[in-house]
């Protein structure tokens, strides 16, 4: 038959498990301001004590089955710093010490001494890096200056005003394989200017990483027809290198200025481009003197058009990024680390990367805000921000701790009388074994 002596054991197990539940509460909210923190939740499971008597069941208390992680969003806190980074929906940001992985929500980040993007306590942090295997990898911020720097292509968005008269100048040509310099009837940018109807400049760079300016020069030659004339300046070029069978034409003048192709745009009554008969697309080969060497750059202006405006530019693209120091560093929704440098230009890092698990209460707490991969988490989904489940990357922002301080207290007033309540059992039946003890 049961005894009054289980009650001890359960006050025991009562109190051993309250005491539990209560330092659970503590630690949420010693975590009330950790970054990336979720609050944590004592589960109690019954105890039933073997041995007992057919039909008559009485417990043995209560113990801590386990402490359950919350995994829910936490607030965004707008910080501006660019590499405070929060995770808005599902996933972790990844890090490695000594080829060892571990997760976290914790997104307030810095850059070592080698540019290497680090967590608080100098994990790295892992990413898609631009010119990587594929694989996460170490993420480098002054890994741009190593790329290729060079201007490969180059498009050019705009329109050509279709009011414009066809008077434009004959210009000469220059035949293949020639090695000696035409003369134009102008030698300076400002008399091909004056020839032209419109003219813009393109920023281009060679493969050392130095800037170049291409000068378009635009003339109507016919109705609905316009030529376009490329020109670098000579003081850039390498003019003893002759053309070569099967590059595009090229003329030098005299006086300074060499052009680097010419384009002839056709367009229909519709002001629509006529890409049959449009030589819109050119690659231009340009020999550069400062031991760069030759390089070929492919200009498109497949995107003009031609109505009864001013003529005009709306947009130039091209992929070059040139030689510069990294100033800043921007994180976009999708993970994208733009580096801002001192050239002026952006240039694409690489991409920020996440983990999910199918069970996300599986995984390991192992301080430092940091988690690990256990059997009951999973394996983990590696991938990028907004694909996939993954949520987006807030930048200048972190993630606060989930923990409710008002709730917490509320949880610490019933955990305590919960506590004092199972005290009071243990006292209890003390009184009466001593009063079975007065009876002998």
């Amino acid at each position: 038959m049961p005894s009054i002596i289980n009650g001890l054991f359960s006050g025991r197990t009562g109190i051993s498990s309250h005491g539990a539940a209560i330092a659970v509460v503590g630690d949420n909210i010693s975590n009330a301001n950790t970054t990336g923190y979720k609050a944590a939740r004592s589960e109690f499971e019954d105890i039933v004590a073997g041995g007992q008597a057919s039909g008559i069941v009485i417990g043995s208390g209560s113990q801590l089955a386990s402490v359950s992680t919350i995994f829910q969003q936490g607030t965004l806190e707008f910080s501006g710093r660019p590499l405070d980074l929060a995770v808005d929906g599902n996933g972790f940001f990844v890090v490695e010490k000594d080829s060892q992985r571990f997760y976290t929500r914790a997104g307030n980040f810095k850059v070592d001494e080698e540019g290497f993007i680090i967590n608080q306590n100098g994990l790295y942090v892992l990413g898609y890096p631009s010119g990587g295997t594929g694989g996460l990898e170490r993420v480098n911020i002054n890994t741009v200056s190593q790329d290729s720097v060079a201007t490969v292509n180059s498009a050019i968005t705009g329109n050509l005003n279709a009011a414009a008269d066809d008077d434009g100048l004959a210009w000469p040509t220059v035949a293949l394989n020639a090695a000696v310099p035409v003369v134009l009837p102008a030698s300076t940018y400002a008399d091909i200017n004056a020839m032209s109807e419109y003219s813009n400049v393109v920023d281009v760079f060679d493969t050392l990483g130095a800037k170049h300016q291409i000068s378009l020069f635009f003339d109507k030659t016919a109705s609905n027809t316009w030529q376009v004339r490329a020109f670098a300046p000579s003081d850039d070029l390498d003019l003893s290198v002759p053309l070569l069978t099967g590059q595009p034409r090229q003329l030098t003048t005299l006086g300074g200025d060499a052009a680097a192709g010419t384009f002839t745009l056709d367009f229909d009554s519709a002001g629509q481009l006529i890409t049959a008969t449009s030589g819109s697309v050119k690659d231009l080969v340009i020999p550069w003197n400062n031991g760069s060497g030759s390089q070929t750059i492919t200009l498109d202006l497949t995107n003009f058009t031609q109505y009864a405006t001013a003529s005009n530019v709306t947009a130039i693209t091209q992929d070059g990024k040139g030689i510069g120091t990294v100033g800043n560093v921007n994180i976009s929704k999708d993970g994208s680390i733009f580096a801002l440098l001192s050239n002026g230009q952006a240039a694409v890092i690489g991409v920020m990367g996440l983990a999910n698990f199918s069970n996300q209460e599986g995984l390991v707490r192992l301080g430092g805000t940091l988690l690990q991969q256990s059997p009951e988490s999973g394996e983990p989904v590696i991938g990028r921000p907004e694909s996939g489940t993954f949520g987006g990357i807030q930048s200048g922002s972190l993630e606060l701790s989930t923990v409710d301080i008002a709730n917490e207290f509320v949880k610490l007033i019933t955990l305590q009388r919960g506590f004092q309540a199972n005290s009071r059992i243990i006292n209890t039946i003390n009184s009466l074994l001593n009063e079975i003890v007065q009876l002998v």
